[in-house]
């Protein structure tokens, strides 16, 4: 379609704006503007007042041929073919910005859920799978007078899990320990009372990780003592 080309040329071959053109044609600048970018057409009366303003024939301004047996009938009919052409067009456009659409919220529909699954520890079809799969770092002892502290990362953190860790005598001449672990910012803190531990004692720390009536056990320290304030312990291979 030349129309909406033409139309621009000869508006910027008489040195004129679209706000100018659409002055002298009594109409707005965003009708010139959708001419220009071929959004619609002008009808047959303003296309001859165009056709007249640039003094050409308005079959020219049509991009064809002039013709003397022109008629108002004719270009009613070459305006009508236009027409239809942007009309289908322009619902081509609106239905693939349609399936565009519709592509990205499937997109992100699918995102968000799968953001929501990874991070509901509790969701059914992803509970076990994780809970089967946290793992146990950065595992360190330390002491003062009065308490033994362990700490750790687990690899899958949440709230609602409890971790629970003992203190198993490896000889079983003194009695076991146990304490719930403070989960905070990801670091998982058991905190000891040496007056319930022995120093003559060297032991196994294992943790229990609780996840709604689902167990599962990590060894944190395959032996573990202390003497004063000081600790050593073998971590697990």
């Amino acid at each position: 379609m030349m129309l909406n080309e033409n139309i621009k040329k000869l508006r910027k071959q008489s040195g004129l704006t679209q706000e100018a053109l659409a002055i002298r044609l009594d109409v707005v600048r965003q009708t010139v503007s959708k001419w220009e970018k071929g959004l619609s057409v002008p009808d047959a009366q303003t296309l001859q007042r165009i056709a007249e303003e640039f003094e050409i024939p308005v079959q020219e301004l049509l991009g064809s041929q002039p013709d003397s047996e022109e008629n108002q009938n004719s270009i009613a009919d070459q305006l009508a073919r236009i027409n239809e052409q942007l009309a289908v067009r322009n619902r081509r456009s609106a239905n693939l910005w349609k399936i565009i659409c519709l592509i990205l919220i499937l997109v992100v529909g699918f995102l968000i859920g799968k953001a929501f699954s990874n991070n509901s520890f509790f969701q059914e079809s992803g509970k076990s799978f994780l809970f089967e799969k946290t793992e146990i770092s950065n595992v360190y002892f330390s002491g003062n007078s009065k308490e033994v502290i362990c700490s750790f990362v687990p690899s899958v953190g949440n709230d609602d899990m409890v971790y629970t860790v003992t203190m198993n005598s490896r000889d079983g001449r003194f009695s076991n320990e146990t304490v719930v672990a403070q989960y905070d910012n990801g670091i998982c803190t058991a905190v000891f009372d040496k007056d319930k531990l022995s120093e003559f004692s060297e032991y196994a720390v294992v943790l229990n990780i609780d996840c709604e009536d689902e167990m599962r056990n990590l060894t944190l320290a395959e032996t573990f003592s202390f003497e004063g304030n000081g600790c050593s312990w073998q971590l697990p291979e």
